[in-house]
């Protein structure tokens, strides 16, 4: 049998929201930095602009500093 997406499947996300797919150790990992703030371990890179960081950001927004992942991610959808 096919796997359709319905239109209930179609309306799941509400505009500009971002989902990824990682594994259940990916996801052990990252429970360390949700709830830190973006001013907080601030040793990465965005991976678009290479702007400095946070490891909250490298973990929850796709590796983008929070200018580039709004405009991956919300100016996209509109």
């Amino acid at each position: 049998m096919e796997n359709e997406i319905g239109e209930e499947d179609e309306n799941c996300w509400a505009p500009g929201e971002f989902v990824e797919t990682i594994s259940s150790a990916e996801l052990e990992q990252k429970k360390k930095s949700i709830h830190m703030g973006h001013d907080e371990d601030v040793n990465y890179n965005c991976r678009k602009c290479n702007k400095k960081i946070s490891l909250h950001n490298r973990d929850w927004h796709a590796g983008l500093c929070d200018d580039c992942f709004d405009k991956e991610v919300y100016d996209e959808k509109n």
